[in-house]
This record gives structure tokens, sequence and C-alpha cells, in this order.
């Protein structure tokens, strides 16, 4: 069997795999799933360099590939396609991850300016009032988050492991909470 035939019949298999998730077929589904976890695995955890967002990074990859089986269209190979989609969404995921880091050092410095300000002033007063205002409006959840974040100076790690959460978890209540506390502190 010459190069050319062997890769037009792993091209028709794939082609019979994909028709197959497109019916949504629970066991190919499955089968792909044993198949090529561990591989995407690796490629999540070369970007990732973390055990837990490397795994949710192909969860969420085969959990979107099912949720939109009717829909996929996949021009290269399934393990091309595969190990392309984990790789943008581990970069997806880093970018934002690094957004998320900016935000948190643009508030711990705006934190820490206000509190080199004199203790006595009236603007200073004003400030922490509209900002426990603010940590009052979250939701209670996010609210524990972002204290023991904050003012309790846990790791994002930590604060999971305490609220029996996941490390995402976490950072989206932190987004979400730090967003919340800029708006309703008209900080931009």
């Amino acid at each position: 069997m010459n190069r050319g035939s062997a890769d037009n019949g792993a091209g028709a298999n794939d082609q019979l795999l994909i028709a197959e998730i497109r019916r949504r077929n629970r066991q190919v589904f499955e089968k792909i799933y044993k198949q090529y976890y561990k591989m995407l695995y690796m490629v999540a955890y070369k970007y990732m360099l973390n055990h837990e967002s490397a795994e949710e990074i192909v969860h969420d990859i085969f959990i979107r590939i099912w949720d939109k089986a009717r829909e996929i269209e996949i021009e290269i190979s399934l393990k091309g396609y595969l190990v392309r989609s984990v790789a943008n969404a581990a970069l997806n995921k880093l970018k934002k991850d690094k957004l998320t880091e900016v935000k948190l050092e643009e508030y711990t410095r705006l934190e820490t300016d206000a509190r080199q300000q004199p203790a006595d002033t009236e603007d200073t007063e004003e400030w922490y009032e509209k900002l426990d205002t603010a940590l009052e409006g979250l939701p209670p959840q996010c609210r524990k988050v972002m204290m023991l974040s904050r003012f309790g100076k846990l790791k994002q790690q930590e604060i999971a492991d305490q609220l029996g959460i996941s490390v995402k978890t976490v950072k989206n209540h932190l987004t979400y909470g730090f967003n919340k506390i800029r708006l309703s502190m008209n900080i931009d």
C-alpha cells in the first residue's frame, strides 16, 4: 500500500467518524474520546503547565463537539482538528488569565494607592464606604472569594480548596467581582 492510499483511507475513516458524531452516536464519540484524550491532554498541558487547566480544556473541547455535533464541519483530519482546537483553547485561556491578572494588579494598585492617603481625609473614608457598598452588592459566594483574595491574601488555589470550588470558578468570581466593583466605584 503506498503512502497516498494510506492517507486517503485515514481521511475516509475520519469522515465516517465525523458523520457518526453528527448523528450523535454516543459509542463513536466515546471511542474518539478514549482514543485522543491522553494526547490532547499532553498538548494542553504543554501550554498550561497545570493539570486541572489541561483537563478542563480537553473536556471543554469534547463537550463543545458533542453540543454542536450536528453542525460540526471538519475539513482536516479529525486528529488535526482536535489538536488545533485544544491549542486554540489553551491560548485563549492563557490570554484571558493574563487579562485577569492585569485587572487584579490594577485593583491592587488602586487599593494600595487609597491606603497610602492620609487616614483622616474625607476622600479616603468615602472611598472605603464605596468599596464596602460595592462588596455588599456582590453575590455571597463572589464576596467570599473577593474577601479571601484581597483581604485574606489567599492564592486562587487556596481559595478553591477552602470553598470546595474549582480554580476556574475562583477566577470567574474575581473577574466578575472586580468588574462590578470598578463599575460601582466609577473606576476606569
